[in-house]
């Protein structure tokens, strides 16, 4: 549910501002203005601009509901605490007789599997609605509007695509979101083997250092289990917090796109879902659909736009990829209720004790943004090395020791952003292209000290760079 959540926040609360002139509508207030306007953005008082508007505020509460529905089964959310090491801190089963739809709501967990699950399908079904009768018609109002379909031709990028693949759905652990890699070449059926030894990371740009013998002894880029981080802010090429992962020494896009676009490749067709309603030119009401067949009847309809398959990776692409995946994931948690009722009381935790000697492991995962990766290595049950490689740093990365740009700057590059007479233009078709991509990368540095005492300070210039540095004595 968190991913559902998050694709609705994308669209509404983050990028809507991208499209839509709020000055003179309804909202024309704080937390819709001051903002950047230009003369090619929906207008906000228009019919258009309101329904919007109104979807905008309705897509508030939906994300709460999200939440809601998250937090039956984890106890609260966001940040769900109930996920550990080895499963779930605690299941339910028909013997319980807290029901959260009752007047013990408020207490405190295992609840009734039946209730609970029934107050779960309640709100999905809430959420399936307005996913298929706003969220998707939005995406494509704004996808066909005259003023933004250029957009399917901005943002092209390194058309390579990279998942690690996510949610089993059965026993031998077929998964819903497709793992492999590919490039915009590969043809359908050939989705490439993912092998995560081919990561590696490289810091030519950025502002880390890995030594004097590093190019020696990993000419290529570190793994990241042999990863470091050691910051270096005086580096003359570095731009950017962000190292440089490539896989196989290629760039990859991670995300909605490459999740979508690598299913679209599988020959997977085994795994279904039912739409809740018609999504009009894709999927038929109460049809069942798998995900191969759902990226294809999206290809297809943009073909009724005049555009190629390969139109998906664009910035308008990237959007729809996204609508078309919280569809997907919605549809699936309706399956997934039902298996959890059908098995309460199932065993959902195996204990595991901390290994004492020398230990090395990975977790792989698709996050809202795309591929996620943790690698750990454990010594005398203490950790002593912990690396991620995080999606944003995947498609923001900087240009690597090949001098090859990362997918977002190569998405900027192969973008026409407006004439230099307009600048305010210009800086909006930017995000327009940016935004798709989700990018999270305040995550990008920590300073950390276990005595609490200020290190250092800086400032970060316009163009990326640290100043007014200040090291503690």
């Amino acid at each position: 549910m968190d991913t559902v959540m998050s694709h609705i926040t994308h669209l509404y609360h983050l990028s809507a501002p991208d499209f839509i002139n709020f000055e003179g509508s309804v909202v024309a207030m704080s937390p819709w203005l001051p903002s950047y306007t230009t003369s090619d953005m929906v207008p906000g008082g228009s019919a258009t601009g309101l329904h919007l508007i109104l979807d905008y505020v309705e897509a508030l509460k939906v994300r709460r509901l999200c939440h809601t529905a998250g937090a039956l089964f984890s106890g609260r959310q966001p940040i769900q605490n109930a996920i550990v090491p080895g499963g779930v801190t605690t299941h339910f089963d028909t013997t319980y007789p807290l029901d959260p739809a009752g007047p013990t709501q408020d207490q405190f967990g295992p609840f009734n599997a039946t209730s609970t699950t029934a107050a779960f399908r309640k709100l999905l079904t809430t959420i399936r609605n307005f996913i298929d009768t706003k969220y998707i018609p939005d995406v494509l109002t704004v996808a066909t509007h005259a003023n933004f379909t250029s957009f399917w031709t901005q943002g092209y990028g390194c058309q390579r695509t990279l998942s690690y693949g996510d949610f089993p759905m059965n026993s031998s652990g077929s998964l819903l979101i497709k793992r492999g890699v590919a490039t915009s070449a590969t043809a359908v059926g050939s989705l490439g083997a993912f092998n995560q030894a081919q990561i590696l990371e490289q810091v030519a740009y950025s502002y880390y250092d890995y030594g004097l013998l590093d190019a020696i002894n990993f000419p290529n880029g570190r793994h990241p289990f042999d990863g470091l981080t050691n910051p270096d802010m005086a580096s003359a090429r570095g731009y950017s917090w962000l190292k440089a992962p490539r896989y196989n020494g290629l760039v990859y896009e991670v995300g909605p796109l490459a999740r979508i676009w690598n299913s679209y490749l599988s020959s997977d067709t085994s795994l279904s879902v039912t739409s809740l309603n018609t999504i009009a030119g894709i999927l038929p009401a109460g049809g069942s659909y798998n995900v191969r067949g759902l990226a294809t009847n999206a290809v297809t309809y943009i073909g009724t736009l005049g555009l190629g398959a390969l139109n998906l990776f664009s910035a308008l692409g990237r959007h729809a990829c996204r609508a078309l995946e919280a569809k997907l994931l919605a549809d699936a948690c309706d399956v997934w209720n039902t298996a959890v009722e059908a098995n309460a009381g199932v065993t959902c935790y195996d204990y595991k004790r901390i290994p004492k000697t020398i230990t090395t492991g990975y977790g792989l995962a698709e996050a809202p943004r795309g591929a996620l990766g943790h690698w750990i290595k454990i010594e005398g049950r203490k950790v002593v090395k912990y690396q991620c490689v995080v999606p944003s740093t995947w498609n923001f990365s900087p240009r690597d020791q090949s001098d090859v740009a990362g997918a977002v700057e190569q998405s900027l590059q192969t973008s026409w952003i407006g004439p230099d007479t307009d600048p305010q233009q210009q800086i909006v078709n930017i995000l327009r292209v940016v935004h798709p991509f989700d990018c999270c990368i305040a995550c990008a540095v920590h300073v950390v000290n276990p005595d609490g005492k200020e290190k250092l300070s800086f400032s970060i210039d316009p163009d990326g760079r640290p100043s007014n540095i200040k090291i503690a004595q």
